[in-house]
Parts: C-alpha cells; sequence; structure tokens
C-alpha cells in the first residue's frame, strides 16, 4: 500500500466504524426503534436490513488492519474473510431493501395479510440466500489458473480482478435491480394508496387530479387503512432513494475501472466512504421519519381487508372526476307536484276568504252609516 493511500484507508475504516456503532446504538436504544406494527413485519425486515449494515461496516472496517501494516496480505485468511464479508454485507443490504419494499406492497397494495410463517420463511431463505452466493463463488467459480476468487481488489479484499463479470452480476447487478424494483413498488403503492391508479373491469388505469384544489375527490378511492399509512409510505420511500444515492457513486467508479478508464484513488475512495455509511443513513433517516409512522394496533382494520367494491368508478372522467349531481326520484318529484297543487289549493282558499271578509265589512259598514 502506497504512503499517499493510507489516509484514505484510515478513512474509510472511520466511517465504517460509525455506521456500525449507528447500529449498534439502534440495537441497544428501545425508544430508537420503530413502534409496534401489529400484523406486520416491518420490525423484523427492518432488523434485518440494518443487520446487513453491520456486516457491510465490519467488513469494511477491517482496512485498519491493512492500514496498519502498510499493506495487503492476500495470503492470510483475513483477506478471504474480508472479501466474503463484504460481499455478504452488500447482497444482504440488498436483498432486505427488496423484501422490504415487498411486504410493503403485499400489505397495502395487493391487502395480503401477513402471517408468521411467511415471515420466518423469508427470513431463512432470505439469509440462506445470502450465504450461497458468497460461497458459491470459491467453492464453485474460483479456478486454479485465475487465482483465488476473494483477494486484493484496490486497498482491500473482495472479489478479485480476475473474476469481473462475479464483480457486477452476483454483486452490482443485483443491488441495482434492488433499488430499482423497490422504487417501482414504492411508486405503485403510493399511487394505489391515493387513488390515483385504479382497477376497473379488470383493467388497471392511472388517473392524475388535474387540480391541486379537487384533491379532495380523491377520497371515493381511499379506505381507513390507505388513509392512514399513506403519509408513512411516503416518507418510507426515502429509504430506497437514498439506498439509490449511496450506490450509483461506488458502481460508476468501480464499473468505469472495469472499463478501463482512470478512476482516480481520491474519488474511489469517497465513493466508498458515501457507500458504507448505509447503516448511519438509515438510522439517521428512521429517527427522522418514524414520527410519521403510525401505530398500527390502533387500526380497526386488518391489512387482509379487500376494499371497497369500485361503486363510483362512474363518476371518473378524464382528466379527474366530475361533481356530483343529483337527480329527483320519482317520488320525490311527485311529492313536488303534489305540495305545489297543495300550495296553489291553499293560496286559492285564502283569497277567498280574503274577497268574503271584505265583503261581509262593507255591508257592515253601509248598516252602520248614519241616514241622512
Amino acid at each position: 500500500m502506497a504512503y499517499s493511500e493510507l489516509p484514505g484507508v484510515i478513512l474509510l475504516s472511520i466511517a465504517a466504524v460509525v455506521s456500525l456503532l449507528a447500529v449498534v446504538i439502534y440495537f441497544l436504544t428501545p425508544s430508537f426503534r420503530l413502534r409496534n406494527y401489529k400484523n406486520t413485519h416491518i420490525n423484523g425486515y427492518f432488523r434485518s436490513l440494518l443487520f446487513a449494515n453491520a456486516i457491510q461496516a465490519f467488513g469494511t472496517s477491517l482496512n485498519i488492519k491493512w492500514a496498519a501494516e502498510r499493506g495487503v496480505d492476500d495470503s492470510s485468511l483475513l483477506c478471504g474473510a474480508q472479501g466474503g464479508i463484504k460481499q455478504a454485507g452488500n447482497i444482504a443490504t440488498a436483498l432486505w431493501y427488496l423484501v422490504l419494499s415487498v411486504h410493503l406492497f403485499n400489505l397495502l397494495f395487493r391487502r395480503t395479510q401477513a402471517t408468521r410463517v411467511g415471515f420466518w420463511a423469508t427470513i431463512i431463505c432470505g439469509w440462506t440466500l445470502v450465504v450461497f452466493v458468497v460461497i458459491i463463488g470459491p467453492l464453485a467459480i474460483q479456478r486454479p489458473e485465475k487465482g483465488p476468487y476473494f483477494g486484493i481488489s484496490g486497498a482491500w479484499c473482495w472479489i478479485t480482478e480476475e473474476y469481473p463479470k462475479e464483480q457486477i452480476f452476483l454483486e452490482y447487478f443485483l443491488e441495482y435491480i434492488s433499488a430499482g424494483t423497490c422504487f417501482f413498488l414504492y411508486t405503485a403503492i403510493i399511487l394505489r394508496m391515493r387513488g390515483d391508479l385504479v382497477r376497473e373491469n379488470n383493467r388497471w388505469k392511472l388517473r392524475f387530479l388535474p387540480k391541486q384544489e379537487e384533491a379532495w375527490m380523491v377520497s371515493l378511492r381511499r379506505d381507513l387503512i390507505d388513509y392512514t399509512m399513506l403519509d408513512a409510505v411516503q416518507h418510507m420511500v426515502w429509504f430506497p432513494v437514498m439506498y439509490s444515492i449511496i450506490l450509483i457513486p461506488i458502481s460508476l467508479a468501480r464499473l468505469s475501472s472495469f472499463a478501463g478508464a482512470n478512476v482516480p484513488y481520491w474519488l474511489t475512495i469517497i465513493c466508498a466512504i458515501i457507500f458504507n455509511i448505509t447503516g448511519l443513513a438509515n438510522v439517521l433517516l428512521l429517527h427522522a421519519k418514524r414520527r410519521f409512522f403510525p401505530d398500527t394496533q390502533q387500526l380497526p382494520l386488518s391489512f387482509g381487508t379487500a376494499r371497497p367494491a369500485p361503486a363510483r368508478m362512474s363518476l371518473f372522467v378524464r382528466g379527474g372526476i366530475t361533481p356530483f349531481t343529483l337527480e329527483r326520484s320519482e317520488t320525490a318529484e311527485q311529492y313536488h307536484v303534489e305540495r305545489l297543487a297543495r300550495a296553489d289549493s291553499m293560496s286559492t282558499i285564502h283569497s277567498t276568504e280574503k274577497i268574503d271578509d271584505l265583503d261581509e265589512k262593507s255591508k257592515e259598514d253601509k248598516e252602520q252609516a248614519p241616514t241622512q
């Protein structure tokens, strides 16, 4: 390791340690965690995500040893271990972002009831998949002529440059798939809960209200669950957005390097620091947004409750919703006619009585008049 590379490796290690400490503080501070989500597994999946962030940060923090020794020893078991730990943390982070978004999609878009069996099956299968992707490299992909699968990669240990396809398709590709899918699912959830995405005659239709002042009309498409959870989902969408922002710099730097471009070392270090503070960013974002997350124990409905049938679809027109128009029923029309007839009859009677009173008064005046 060149002396000029030493400060960058130290800074990267410090960033990883800070991120790791942030995750540890989250797990050790009960008041810092999410609220209890009845009939959901948001807490469990989010903890798996943060545990993946901790693995990622721990793997990067091992750079301290290379900085202390002023070089990376690819013959040591620690180098291979660091490569596997870093890949496991990166893949697990992408996986649990995806699982969390799929879980919310099933709850709020499809209205599928979450089960404990499904939760534990997802946890076991998810972490098993992470382990499988990591061990398949040295066990099945590694070739003697190419050297070790995990080894020196820059100023630390990861998948070596002799396996460029594996670097792309067994990590970066999976991370991009996760980020893109998460963003798509959260967008679909928000549109569905807002009422902009509706299902009519077995076809999905997307309609937006034309004016902000007509936003009250969207209430026709919502129920209590949509009202309660919409604000929370609109804030949770920032998690995949943040993940994409963190992921893009390091992946572009790495892919450019694979393509033969001369990426400055300092730029690689900056991108790596940004990428390895994922745990810290998740904890800080959770702390900033958790006040928007409702306590689902207060919901009178379960997430498996189907949305009401779209009986009001006739109200929707191109470009928005038409105002309500009320038509008088036949019974109401008949009542109105009879009421007018009674009013006319009473008016005639009152007029006749008034004329009779005037005639009688006139006669009395004549009789009482003095004779001349």
